[in-house]
């Protein structure tokens, strides 16, 4: 790696595991351009955020279940970094909880697909030609503890983080000659505004409390009593792009489930 200034867009970014991932890279040196789906005026606060660890911070809105929004995010990306970026997390994700398969509605398939598999694609795929280039790219996609094991419920959601599993292996080989490296990350119960949604729908749909959800889920899926940070996820995904150690790393899943997936 260069010493030059490392530039990292970071789907989903703004709030949860995303933000935690801008923050991190940020205090490590890496530009950031922030992506989601909120008008620009309500981010100001949090550019200021990572702006504060001295570094340049942008913000480009995109709908990523839509391919024109995809395209003009890399248009945009591409006009504040002619020489494209290097390091791409693609974290954005979203998940419709509670519907057996014979119970999905078709929409839900296509958009749960589209954010949490088809967006990846679409931006590694803008990425690579620049990252080729420079002999040096991270690609980190955020899959999930979904992403290795099956769980009623989320047939769509569980579908998407395998099928990243699977892109992430082959991108990963394609590109290993040229410097690139591209690695899943899986984490399990995770505090963020989405883990809170999950609960807020088991709990609408069976009678329970938000707190008598949540305790469940804790008892089932945390052996260590707490639940995962979004700067735990963060560190790790810090060090799949920033580590020497990690530089021959790739095509891996990695998981961070407290673990949930051992039992």
């Amino acid at each position: 790696m260069s010493d030059s200034v490392k530039v990292a867009l970071v789907t989903g970014s703004t709030s949860g595991i995303g933000l935690a991932c801008a923050h991190a890279l940020a205090k490590r040196g890496v530009n950031i351009i922030v992506t989601g789906s909120r008008d620009a005026t309500l981010v100001t606060d949090i550019l200021a955020d990572i702006k504060g660890h001295g570094m340049r911070a942008d913000y480009v809105s995109a709908d990523l279940s839509k391919v024109a929004d995809i395209e003009a995010l890399w248009s945009e990306v591409t006009r504040l970094y002619p020489d494209g970026i290097d390091i791409l997390v693609n974290n954005a994700g979203i998940q419709i909880f509670g519907n057996t398969v014979d119970n999905v509605i078709d929409e839900h398939w296509d958009k749960i697909l589209a954010v949490n598999l088809s967006a990846p694609f679409h931006l590694i795929k803008r990425c690579l030609p620049k990252m080729k280039k420079k002999g040096w790219g991270r690609i980190v996609n955020m899959s999930s503890i979904a992403g290795l094991a099956g769980y009623p419920g989320i047939s769509p959601y569980t579908a998407a983080k395998h099928g990243l599993i699977g892109l992430t292996k082959g991108v990963a080989l394609e590109n290993a000659a040229h410097g690139i490296t591209c690695n899943a990350v899986c984490p399990g119960f995770v505090t963020t505004p989405l883990l809170t949604e999950v609960f807020q729908q088991l709990a609408a749909g069976g009678g329970q409390s938000v707190q008598e959800v949540e305790n469940a889920f804790m008892k089932i899926g945390c052996q260590s009593g707490k639940y995962i940070t979004t700067d735990q996820v963060a560190e790790l995904v810090e060090f799949l792009c920033l580590s020497n150690a990690s530089s021959q790393m790739t095509g891996a899943a990695y998981l961070i489930d407290d673990g949930y997936t051992a039992q």
